[in-house]
């Protein structure tokens, strides 16, 4: 069964990053291998809490056996996306996966097992049901295990949501699943757990382009009586990419000559050349996931890595628009809540 801890000493480190990967690489990995192996993992996992407590107090890990090597290490944010992007750069300066161990920093699906907290009752994986509605957007599910009916209504979501992490896994839980709710009562419609992965793992193939890589999606309405026109990557979620966790908002003022506000198809032309050279700029510092183009103005809406200096190779970009006034807005945003209007 996984293992969860919190910590309780913070030692501030310039960089915990680092320093993790150094007692990894020289002393943690060995010491741990061996604690499991022994079955005696009590005395390493406090120096493991202490030294992922260094990085963000509130990450949680979680070890168990790897898909390629005997063990995996999961460093996760537990679904708060103010630390994915944290959790994102421990895995991106991992070493490389041995025949020991491997990383990750989200859940994985796995096999059914029993879930067991301190002083509640075991919650069997497979003993759960699960109601299933899809729209065009997400796939909406209820989850009732017997064991509900005893437990809190804070536990009883707990549990849900850790089911589903076991079952599908972190990232297409927070990318594919829309409403959760924990049911105390077996609903109407109930099928057994196992149903549920085929169901949301063809739903994200539906959505899905070809390679793997995200769909976009074309949205129109209005805003303050001008119609808006706007693409965006769907599903905008922050999982997929979590640390990219600055927005970029680069807002493109044209010359209107259209009565609805929109440019022509020449000015179209100049302001998507002028999006690629900035988003060439970019390199794999950011990824443009969205624009709108209304009344004059087209807005792009980049999400970069805050721990680059991005934001500045945009700006420094930006000279040489011939046709108005190109400003910039930076702020801090890793849940992408900047671009929810546009989320569908």
């Amino acid at each position: 069964m996984p293992i969860f801890k919190r910590r309780k000493r913070i030692v501030v480190d310039a960089d915990p990053i680092g320093a993790f990967w150094s007692w990894w690489s020289t002393t943690g990995a060995a010491t741990l291998a061996d604690a499991v192996a022994q079955r005696q993992p009590a005395d390493a996992n406090v120096e493991l809490n202490e030294r992922i407590a260094r990085i963000h107090p509130d990450l949680e890990w979680e070890l168990g056996p790897g898909l390629h090597a005997e063990h995996v290490l999961i460093v996760t944010a537990a679904g708060n996306p103010a630390q994915r992007a944290v959790a994102r750069r421990w895995l991106r300066a991992a070493p490389p996966s041995d025949q020991i161990w491997e990383y990750a920093d989200l859940r994985r699906p796995g096999p059914a097992v029993t879930i067991q907290f301190d002083g509640l009752p075991p919650v069997a994986i497979d003993e759960s049901v699960v109601s299933i509605e899809p729209d065009s957007a997400s796939v909406h599910v209820g989850i009732h295990h017997p064991v509900f009916e005893s437990l809190s209504v804070d536990t009883r979501r707990r549990v849900t949501f850790l089911i589903l992490d076991l079952v599908l896994g972190e990232e297409m839980v927070e990318t594919w699943v829309g409403a959760i709710d924990p049911l105390a009562a077996v609903p109407a419609d109930a099928v057994p757990i196992g149903e549920l992965l085929p169901v949301v793992a063809g739903f994200a193939a539906e959505h899905t382009l070809e390679d793997g890589s995200p769909a976009w999606k074309m949205l129109e309405g209005t805003r303050d009586g001008q119609r808006v026109i706007a693409t965006a990557e769907y599903p905008l979620r922050s999982i997929r990419r979590p640390h990219l966790d600055t927005h970029v908002a680069v807002s493109i003022r044209y010359p209107m000559v259209r009565e609805d506000g929109l440019p022509e198809s020449e000015m179209l032309d100049e302001l998507r050349a002028f999006e690629d050279h900035l988003t060439d700029r970019l390199g794999g510092s950011g990824n443009l996931l969205a624009h709108e183009t209304s009344a004059g103005t087209r807005i792009l809406h980049y999400y970069t890595d805050g721990t680059t200096p991005a934001d500045a190779q945009l700006q420094a970009a930006t000279t040489g628009w011939p046709h108005g006034k190109v400003t910039l807005t930076v702020e801090p945003d890793p849940a992408w809540h900047n671009v929810a209007h546009l989320a569908g």
